[in-house]
């Protein structure tokens, strides 16, 4: 049953990022192992949207590590739970709290023995700049963890880097770049877990810079990033190629004049609801990480459900024909609209 639930919400959220995303590539998903324990990692830009993604194009079942503290309310929790989220705990969410950190390792242990799989983002938390950050020791703890208890079998790291042509808009596109498995078990000496937590985090952050746009320089970050187009950054390989000669690079300029689409006011009028929901939360967002994850949340949740209110009372007075009709073109004037853009 909770397999059912969890490939049911992995569709809902799939078609969700259909009507949100222009465009959602993947790149390189032959580098998924079918029959393994596989520990994906991956660089992390924006907020939940980074594990949603994953999860609803990765041909396998994943379990999530999530910042603990999305977990605070009862009722998130049971959610996030039934979805394979387990919560992480850091330093800011008190040290006492670290103890925790081992039940969750354990579970991971277990997934991994049963030839499963686990999600984690080794940077530690989310930036909106396009650069892979030092990582943190907490995926090899996992790694070695496991090989530890249970060290016959094989265990894969994949990296995968996740480019947006825009983290914070909306109707922006995705790249998803899968790179080749490492073999954990290559690294692992079982007396030497800080030489081979060294190595492979080493390994990992240099695959991962070849995945994902990777501005190197953070003094002059937003510069460079000002040199390219947002689509350019769909191929981060070219990017970086690019970034490599930086006394080339030149900043460009944008009209916004060929901004303007004719569905834009017409989907505006008919959604009136959902976006004053959205224009109330928009300046409560205290991180611009999550700009995208409350954007998201209030599209596949009010948008369709005030579209179903009001094809309700036109179904009322006119038919149920009138109602489907009207429920069919909201639809598809917002994923035209998402296409358009």
């Amino acid at each position: 049953m909770k397999l059912i639930w969890y490939l049911l919400v992995k569709l809902y959220v799939r078609t969700g990022f259909a009507f949100y995303f222009k465009k959602v590539e993947i790149r390189g998903i032959k580098n998924v192992p079918k029959n393994t324990a596989v520990l994906f990692v991956a660089n992390h830009q924006n907020a939940l949207i980074d594990p949603l993604l994953l999860g609803a194009f990765m041909p396998r079942q994943l379990h999530f590590l999530t910042r603990a503290d999305v977990f605070d309310k009862p009722l998130i929790r049971a959610l996030l739970s039934s979805v394979n989220m387990l919560p992480i705990y850091r330093i800011r969410d008190g040290r006492e709290s670290l103890s925790k950190n081992e039940e969750v390792f354990q579970k991971c242990f277990k997934i991994l023995n049963r030839k499963g799989t686990v999600l984690i983002f080794p940077e530690g938390n989310h930036n909106i700049q396009r650069r892979v950050r030092i990582l943190s020791k907490g995926f090899t703890r996992i790694v070695f963890g496991a090989l530890d208890e249970y060290g016959d079998h094989e265990l894969m790291v994949v990296p995968i880097g996740i480019n947006y042509t825009n983290a914070r808009k909306y109707a922006s596109s995705v790249s998803l770049h899968v790179g080749e498995a490492i073999r954990a078990n290559d690294y692992y000496q079982r007396e030497k877990h800080t030489v081979s937590s060294t190595a492979l985090k080493e390994e990992v952050r240099n695959r991962l810079k070849k995945l994902t746009t990777h501005i190197e320089d953070q003094e002059n970050h937003d510069y460079m990033e000002s040199c390219f187009r947002e689509d350019e950054f769909f191929d981060p390989q070219k990017v970086n190629s690019k970034l490599e000669k930086p006394e080339l690079l030149e900043p460009l300029t944008h009209d916004n004049s060929s901004d303007f689409n004719l569905l834009l006011p017409l989907v505006k009028v008919n959604s009136f609801f959902p976006l004053l929901i959205w224009n109330y939360l928009k300046p409560r967002i205290s991180e611009e990480e999550f700009i995208s994850t409350y954007k998201f949340s209030v599209g596949i949740t009010a948008f369709p459900l005030f579209y179903m209110a009001q094809a309700w009372v036109l179904a009322i007075f006119f038919g149920s024909g009138v109602g489907w009709i009207y429920f069919g073109l909201s639809l598809l004037s917002v994923w035209l609209l998402t296409k358009s853009r």
